[in-house]
Order: C-alpha cells, then sequence, then structure tokens
C-alpha cells in the first residue's frame, strides 16, 4: 500500500471490475498467468443477484467448466432442448444439443474463489464511481469503498454487466448510446409441470408468453423469469396455454429481481470493445450468455497478462482481444431471442457454436483443483 494526495492507494496489474461470469473469469485468468489482480464487485456477494438459469451451451468449455467444479458445484446434462407453440404447447423443434444447467451463483462464486487462490484479491461492496486518466490512459480508479478508496493500474477489465449500457461504464466511455432498461423476476420455481434434463422454450405472439423458458434442474424444480410478480400471478391462474398450465401449481421458491438494457440487438457486441488501456467483456461489450462471457473473460485475461509482461497496455496491443472475440464469438453470439431467425433452428446455432469454439476449455479452473 502506498500513500498518493492523502489517499491509501493500491498498485495493481489489471483491476477488474465485476464479479459476474465474466469478469470472475477473466480474474481468474489474470491471476493464472501472473498478474497483480483486483476484482471490484459492487455487491455484497459474488454470484448474487442472479440474473439467469446457470444454462451453459453446448461446448467443449462448458463441459470442461462442469468437470471442474464436479462435486463442488450441482450441475446436470441436458438432455433435450424443446421449442414449443406456448398455446397448444405443440413441439416446433428438438434438439439433443442442450448443454449444461449449473447453480450460477455458486459457480460464479467458485471461479472468483480459484481467483482468489491464485493470488487475485477481492472487494465486496466496492463500486468504482471514476477513473482518473492520466496521457489518454487510466491510471486509477476511485470507488465508494472507505477500504480502497482509490487504486492504481496498468489496464482495467471492465465487467459491469448490464448496467453498463443503461449508465454504466459502456455508455460513460462511449461505446453505445443509453439503452432502455426492462425490469424482470427471475423465480426458482417448486412443484412445476416440468422433468430435468429437458429444457422447454415457449414462442408465441403474445407477449407475456414469447419466449417463456423452464430450465429445469430436476424434475418438478426449474428457473422461470416473468415481468413483474402480478403478471406471473395473472399467468399462472390462465389455463389457455401450455406455459400457464406447467405453472399452475407451482411456487416460487426463490426470487431475484434483474434488469436487462439493450442499445441494439440482443447479444451483439459494440463495434468496439477496446478503448485506451480497458478492455470490455460480458455485457459490458454487448454480448450476453455465461459461456460466451467466461470465454470473454479468459481471452481478455491471457490478452492482458501478455500486455503487462510485455510492459505494452496500449490500445493498439490490446486490440487483440477484440480481434479475436470478433473471430469466434461474433460470429455465433449469444442470440437467444433470434436464434431461430439468425440460424434457421436452435439446434443448428448449438452446433455452430459448439464448432466456432471447439478446442477452448477452461484449464484455469483445473489448475486450481487439488
Amino acid at each position: 500500500m502506498v500513500e498518493r494526495k492523502g489517499k491509501t492507494m493500491s498498485d495493481f496489474d489489471v483491476i477488474v471490475i465485476g464479479g459476474g461470469p465474466a469478469g470472475s473469469y477473466a480474474a481468474l485468468t489474470a491471476a493464472v498467468n501472473g498478474c497483480r489482480v483486483a476484482l471490484f464487485e459492487e455487491h455484497g456477494t459474488i454470484g448474487w443477484p442472479r440474473h439467469d438459469p446457470g444454462w451453459l451451451m453446448e461446448s467443449d468449455f462448458a463441459e470442461s467448466v462442469v468437470n471442474a467444479v464436479d462435486g463442488v458445484v450441482p450441475w446436470s446434462r441436458v438432455k433435450k432442448y424443446k421449442v414449443c407453440r406456448a398455446e397448444s404447447g405443440d413441439v416446433i423443434e428438438e434438439s439433443a444439443v442442450g448443454g449444461y444447467q449449473v447453480r450460477r451463483d455458486l459457480l460464479e462464486k467458485e471461479i472468483a474463489a480459484r481467483a482468489a487462490m491464485a493470488g487475485a484479491v477481492i472487494y465486496l461492496k466496492t463500486r468504482v464511481t471514476g477513473l482518473v486518466r492520466k496521457g489518454g490512459k487510466v491510471e486509477s480508479v476511485e470507488s465508494n469503498s472507505d477500504v480502497i478508496p482509490r487504486a492504481g493500474c496498468r489496464l482495467i477489465i471492465c465487467a459491469d454487466g448490464i448496467r453498463s449500457a443503461s449508465g454504466g461504464l459502456a455508455v460513460v466511455e462511449g461505446l453505445c448510446r443509453v439503452g432502455e432498461t426492462h425490469p424482470g423476476v427471475s423465480y426458482l420455481l417448486s412443484n412445476a409441470d416440468v422433468h430435468g434434463g429437458v429444457i422447454e422454450h415457449f414462442l408465441s405472439t403474445d407477449p407475456t408468453l414469447n419466449n417463456r423458458t423452464f430450465f429445469a434442474h430436476h424434475d418438478g424444480q426449474t428457473y422461470f423469469s416473468g415481468m413483474s410478480d402480478s403478471s406471473f400471478r395473472e399467468l399462472k391462474g390462465r389455463q389457455d396455454n401450455a406455459v400457464s398450465r406447467k405453472i399452475k401449481n407451482a411456487y416460487p421458491v426463490e426470487a431475484s429481481g434483474f434488469g436487462r438494457s439493450r442499445t441494439g440487438k440482443y447479444g451483439k457486441y459494440f463495434d468496439k470493445i477496446v478503448k485506451d488501456n480497458i478492455l470490455f467483456v460480458g455485457d459490458a461489450s454487448g454480448g450476453a450468455g455465461n459461456v460466451h462471457g467466461m470465454i470473454q473473460g479468459k481471452i481478455a485475461g491471457i490478452v492482458a497478462s501478455a500486455a503487462i509482461k510485455e510492459n505494452d497496455a496500449s490500445e493498439k496491443r490490446l486490440s487483440e482481444y477484440q480481434g479475436s472475440v470478433f473471430k469466434t464469438l461474433g460470429r455465433v453470439p449469444f442470440c437467444w431471442f433470434s436464434a431461430r431467425e439468425d440460424f434457421g433452428s436452435f439446434d443448428q446455432w448449438f452446433r455452430e457454436f459448439a464448432e466456432i469454439t471447439r478446442g477452448i476449455r477452461a484449464t484455469e479452473l483445473c489448475r486450481n483443483v487439488d
């Protein structure tokens, strides 16, 4: 610790802003590769609030993640991904390339814990309030924390999540315009008419029913999202559609509010995801998806650690990260709301994603297993 201008300040190679899947994995990768890393998370718990159901798309990366955390984080194989008509329940398409279901909140905690084991320092309840620049580069960040009100760094990996495009760093740094925020509630339901190993995705012209999805972890228990508690109750009371019939006798045992902010097409990366000495990952880059975000974090951590070793944190050097993302994930983004429009079917989307990411594995997680 050093003193600068009357404020306590710590110096790091890399500061990661945000402890979601992308940020936590970026911190892990940079730490494993020898960087002095700090992870700043504004909430009091890594993995909460829970924004999604923990579905990991089929890929070598997802398989290596569940193998690395087996016995620590609950997971199950998705044997079938069904796309159905919401009103009738009729199957539109079906895929056996389903991926995995994990407890996302526990997965993020485990990734962050292994980042700490690799040397990363984690600060909870620490929200970055400003970036301090010198010569066009960020040299330190300011936070709301009395523990570490200011910290120096050589580069930043920004993973401030879904809020980034609604007033967070993606907006502040000019990567996108301010996006509209859409609130929602994610439930863990018990006693629903669902079966383990099956994801059921419903489509409809009725916005209340469209894209309602059951991410079942086991028989009777599933993650399910809605627009609000009142809309959930109204939907539960209806009997004119398959979605309502599935939740007729179900009750929430967990409810987590979330917001979704978008400035363009869901899951489409911003035209620029590197600025000065800042790398933007996950939702902060315009992308979406657990596996997509973790792979971005891996790429960002690798590029960041190489740049630190070469003593070159210039935008030109860091743009290797942007090029790698656009050549891989950018070709098969997380387009959950438009997969059939973009790829013809969910099955084709799954297969193209698995192929484009073939060989990318969560080796950093494996290194931290005894």
